[in-house]
């Protein structure tokens, strides 16, 4: 029997040669089923499929990001929420549920980065079969085949830090990978987590050697991908390479990518800074025509004003030094609508005359930090460039260099341990809202000493004292009809 495979058809217009989404393809309801056979045969339809899976990201991601914002407390549940208020209680809590009530954050960010994955498989297995001479750009079927597996490393990625021990190299709870398109409902058991490691490794690498160049934003580009490696590096706990990953990228600064002149116009969706920024090294654009797009889901989920008065109000003392946390990038980028809510992802409600909305999920800055972090734990020492790249951040962000108190960038007299932790707060100012990264690395801190001892999540979220449950659970609906194959997380069997 022949396979059938979905491609999401809207009339809109696409820019082939970057396969830049100017609008979401799965918000339409016209839908046409194609011959898997013959769906993607040239350079059109393998555009065209690239688009559907740039577009798959959006449901499975948007509402996942949502989760490491609840478990870290930098998020709260709204007044108004879309989601199950259920479920996002029990994230806020640190008890994820495992039952037929988590069927919106849990279930559905799962289901969403395996449509990317499924996405990729079909991109990847047609386009193999296919020759240089079905594409009429020179060298296109390479780069359509590097963008796709990078973003099955990039969806396979996110499903091992949501729901694998991702800290734990010698671990057997990876996740199940999937290297070719679903042809059937068979289930597969998980990989270990060093297996799953290796295949986005190689898929990265392949990335980096394929894809685009770094000249437009929306798609998977080798920058893009190097940036997701040293990010990979970092999480793994391989510090050598995540170090020489993210320097090599800090030395090729200029050109068409730099840091933001300012913190503010990343974020400003009433100019094209917002989709041409040169600190943008990869992410997903869309517009708010349809309702409970990207900002839809961020209005379920505020910031917590006990985090925004946290690091308002919070210092680090460096012999006679105070430096402050922050100035005002975190408060510049929400507004008080009955609750506080998070302007890197406008609201469709908030602002119903705004139609442009952007997801970072590769920024400069974080490179930098990626950077600062990784070069001091594999020296054991604060080398004066892992300083300058913390301090870079600090700077852009309007930090001054007197030497007295306030929100100054940090001294050379600083500690490793004052080190390491500013690194973690400075990303969790830097990104708060965006990718997750303050909760990911807060449980990266805590393992790194040994959980239950030294640097404890418990101590900045009360309710975080499970371990764990630092990771989510595997949807109980999806075990149950996958025939019991793939192994349920500990604690929540």
């Amino acid at each position: 029997m022949k396979k059938i495979i979905i491609i999401y058809i809207s009339i809109i217009v696409f820019c082939f040669t970057s396969c830049e989404v100017t609008q979401p393809i799965d918000d339409y309801d016209l839908l046409y089923q194609l011959d898997a056979e013959t769906a993607i045969n040239n350079e059109n339809s393998a555009n065209l499929a690239l688009a559907g899976a740039y577009s798959s990201f959006k449901g499975g991601v948007e509402t996942l990001l949502l989760a490491p914002a609840l478990l870290s407390g930098e998020g709260i549940a709204a007044s108004r929420p879309l989601l199950s208020l259920i479920e996002m209680e029990s994230l806020a809590k640190n008890q994820p549920l495992n039952d037929d009530t988590a069927s919106g954050i849990i279930y559905d960010g799962m289901s969403g980065l395996y449509r990317v994955v499924n996405d990729a498989n079909w991109i990847i297995e047609k386009v193999t079969d296919l020759t240089d001479e079905d594409f009429t750009t020179p060298g296109r079927r390479s780069t359509v085949l590097g963008e796709a597996y990078g973003m099955r490393a990039f969806a396979h990625f996110l499903l091992l830090r949501n729901w694998g021990q991702w800290y734990d190299d010698s671990s057997e709870f990876g996740i199940a990978l999937r290297l070719e398109p679903i042809r059937d409902g068979k289930a597969l058991p998980r990989n270990t987590v060093k297996e799953s490691y290796d295949q986005i490794y190689k898929d990265l690498d392949f990335a980096i050697a394929n894809a685009p160049d770094l000249t437009e934003r929306f798609y998977m580009n080798k920058i893009g991908a190097r940036a997701i490696k040293a990010k990979v590096y970092l999480y793994q706990g391989n510090y050598p390479a995540a170090s020489t990953m993210a320097k090599g990228i800090i030395d090729e600064v200029g050109g068409s990518f730099n840091l933001s002149p300012t913190y503010a116009e990343m974020f400003d969706n009433t100019t094209m800074n917002l989709f041409n920024n040169s600190e943008l090294l990869f992410g997903v654009r869309a517009d708010m025509q349809a309702p409970f797009a990207f900002g839809g889901w961020g209005f379920s989920v505020g910031v917590n004003p006990d985090f925004i008065n946290t690091v308002n109000t919070g210092s680090m003392s460096i012999g006679s030094q105070t430096i402050n946390y922050d100035s005002d990038r975190l408060t510049s980028t929400t507004a008080n609508f009955g609750d506080i809510h998070n302007l890197k992802r406008l609201s469709f409600f908030a602002f119903p005359g705004e139609e442009n909305e952007l997801l970072y999920f590769s920024r400069l800055s974080e490179v930098y930090l990626i950077y600062a972090e990784a070069e001091a734990r594999s020296t054991n020492t604060v080398s004066a460039e892992a300083l300058s790249a913390l301090n870079a951040i600090r700077e852009r962000a309007g930090a001054t260099t007197t030497g007295g108190n306030g929100f100054e960038t940090y001294p050379s007299t600083i500690s490793l341990d004052q080190f390491l932790e500013a690194v973690r707060v400075e990303k969790m100012i830097e990104l708060a809202m965006e990718t997750g990264e303050g909760w990911f690395d807060m449980v990266r801190y805590d393992w790194i000493d040994g959980f239950g001892a030294g640097f404890q999540v418990s101590d900045y979220k009360s309710s975080a004292i499970d371990f764990n449950k630092f990771i989510l659970p595997i949807p109980a609906k999806s075990i149950q009809v996958g025939g019991n194959v793939e192994v349920q997380n500990p604690s929540y069997e």
